[in-house]
């Protein structure tokens, strides 16, 4: 059975406790694949930028009373992209990431195409994103086809960005 989430928005006076459990969610994940790694993913500058968007909400994922996780959507009514999605580490492989899909999903109706990027070497999230939420990778960026949004300087600030990254699509029914 799957566990039960909700959706519930960041308040401005909690938006450096959530930036600093997305970091720590993101980083943990680089440190494992690459230990040598002592920097913070995503960094400051790219959450900012994903911020300040017009259309950014930040939320968190609730569970049992508790903020276990949180996301960043951006976009418009119709076509909606996830800059960032996260679940705090000790709370992993309980299957409460794809429930916080299922319940971003729900909470965006209107939405018929959803987007994101993660990186190459990211196995678990390729495997979640394709397999468990139904997206399909569309594009493979790397050195011989650039992301026109990814500049070669921002890509020393993610460990193994330099083995490209993918794009994935989900056009909702």
């Amino acid at each position: 059975m799957q566990p039960s989430v909700s959706l519930v928005p960041i308040a401005e006076e909690e938006f450096d406790s959530f930036v600093e459990r997305l970091q720590a969610a993101f980083t943990q994940a680089a440190r494992d694949k690459f230990p040598e790694f002592l920097g913070n993913i995503p960094p400051a500058h790219d959450i900012d930028e994903a911020l300040n968007e017009p259309s950014v909400e930040m939320l968190g994922i609730q569970h049992e009373d508790k903020i276990i996780g949180g996301a960043v959507i951006t976009g418009g009514d119709t076509h909606k992209r996830l800059e960032f999605i996260f679940i705090d580490p000790d709370r992993q492989n309980l299957h409460l990431g794809q429930a916080a899909w299922q319940a971003i999903e729900e909470r965006y109706p209107n939405a018929k195409i959803w987007e994101l990027e993660t990186a190459y070497h990211q196995k678990r999230n390729i495997h979640f994103y394709v397999n468990k939420c139904g997206f399909h990778i569309v594009e493979y960026f790397n050195k011989y086809h650039e992301d026109p949004d990814f500049s070669q300087e921002g890509a020393a600030d993610y460990p193994g960005a330099d083995d490209g990254l993918f794009r994935f699509v989900k056009a909702m029914d």
